[in-house]
């Protein structure tokens, strides 16, 4: 059913490239254009994407979006800086009441470009757990954090001492 989605996206061909979204179910879409976006690296589903978000703002597209700047679009510069700004959307979308959603703040914590600071990776981590007190990935990124925070404590203590 979605066999001629790529070829519709890359020819710029938005109204039938939806009426194939709208026919299918969501996660069959979202595998597909994940897969098409990774093996042909192109743009164009991104903005086939934003097309649709056009027409209507949803959690699912938004996390599709994400999804691609995070798995297909990689190798473009500033795909971590888009999946940001959908993160930030589905965390507004939700009223910051999705463990799942704001979980990608903390993995935007870590990618190289390190997009969100590690005091609001705490702060998130500390939402996280008063929504879901076992998630697992904010009680691991907390204990990191915490980590990193008493190590940087502890260098910048022995700076001061050596200057004093």
């Amino acid at each position: 059913m979605l066999k001629n989605l790529e070829q519709l996206i890359l020819s710029g061909n938005f109204k039938d490239a939806e009426e194939l979204y709208l026919k299918s179910e969501f996660d069959q879409f979202q595998s597909e254009l994940i897969s098409i976006t990774y093996d042909n690296g192109n743009i164009m589903s991104y903005t086939f994407l934003h097309y649709l978000l056009m027409q209507e703002e949803s959690i699912e597209l938004h996390n599709l979006a994400l999804s691609l700047f995070t798995c297909s679009l990689t190798h473009i510069e500033g795909a971590y800086h888009c999946a940001l700004f959908h993160a930030e959307r589905l965390v507004a979308l939700t009223n910051e009441q999705d463990p799942d959603t704001l979980e990608h703040l903390l993995f935007l914590n870590e990618v190289p470009d390190k997009l969100v600071s590690n005091e609001k990776a705490l702060e998130t981590c500390h939402k996280i757990l008063a929504l879901d007190p076992t998630n697992k990935y904010a009680k691991e990124t907390l204990k990191k954090l915490t980590k990193k925070n008493k190590t940087s404590l502890k260098v910048l203590q022995r700076k001061l001492k050596k200057k004093f």
